[in-house]
C-alpha cells in the first residue's frame, strides 16, 4: 500500500510517496518526493500508479540513492552558506530523490548543522562551570529580553544570533561571552547593554 506523507519545514508542507514491501524476511522501503502541493485524489491515484509501476520495473531507481553520504552533502552547504536553507533542502530532495523528512532528520540530529540563517553577529554566552556559578543564566535571560529572541534564534533585523555554549575558554574572566571572534569578560547587565550598543 502506498502512503502519502508530509514533512514540514518552517511552516511549509512538502509531500512524498512511501511504500514498503517485505522481501526475504526484510523490509524494503521506497520513497518518492512529489512536491510542495498536496495532490488531489485523482492526481494522487495517478502518482501512486506510476510509483508502483516504477518500483516493479526499476526498483533501484528509488533505493540506491538512500546510501549516498547525506552528511557530506550537507557539510558542503554549511561550508558555503553557513546554514541549510529550506530551498537547499527542497533542491537536494529533488536532485537526490531523497525525502525531505530524511534530510531534515539528519540535519536536526547533528548539532553541526544550522537550519536558520545566522545573524550578522553571533553572540555566544558561556554557561560553563565558572560562568554558571557567577550567574551566567541570568545574563542569558537578560540578553534574550534585550534582543527579544530566545537562544538559537536571530533578531528580526538579522543583526544578532544568540547561542548558549559550554565554554569559550575565558574562565578567568567569568562570566563571559563572545561576539563573533571577540571575547568579553567580567560581564554584568550594564556592560552587556553597552557592548551590544556598539554593534548596532
Amino acid at each position: 500500500m502506498v502512503e502519502l506523507r508530509r514533512v514540514t519545514i518552517n511552516g511549509n508542507h512538502y509531500y512524498y510517496l512511501f511504500h514498503e514491501i517485505r522481501e526475504n524476511g526484510q523490509f524494503k522501503k521506497f520513497r518518492h518526493y512529489i512536491g510542495a502541493q498536496e495532490p488531489d485524489n485523482a492526481m494522487q491515484q495517478k502518482l501512486e500508479r506510476d510509483f508502483m509501476e516504477d518500483i516493479k520495473n526499476n526498483p533501484d531507481k528509488y533505493s540506491p540513492k538512500e546510501k549516498q553520504n547525506i552528511i557530506a552533502v550537507l557539510q558542503q552547504i554549511m561550508e558555503k552558506e553557513n546554514y541549510i536553507s529550506e530551498e537547499n533542502f527542497v533542491r537536494l530532495s529533488s536532485e537526490l530523490d531523497i525525502p525531505l523528512v530524511n534530510l531534515v532528520g539528519v540535519a536536526t540530529f547533528y548539532s553541526q548543522f544550522r537550519l536558520t540563517k545566522p545573524g550578522k553577529h553571533t553572540i555566544k554566552i558561556c554557561d560553563g562551570t565558572a560562568c554558571h556559578v557567577k550567574n551566567s543564566a541570568a545574563l542569558r535571560v537578560f540578553l534574550e529580553e534585550t534582543l527579544d529572541i530566545k537562544s538559537g534564534q536571530v533578531t528580526k533585523d538579522g543583526n544578532f544570533g544568540l547561542e548558549v555554549v559550554n565554554c569559550i575558554g575565558a574562565c578567568a574572566r567569568a562570566p563571559s561571552m563572545m561576539i563573533d571572534e571577540t571575547v568579553y569578560g567580567k560581564l554584568d547587565k550594564k556592560k552587556i547593554k553597552e557592548i551590544i550598543g556598539t554593534y548596532k
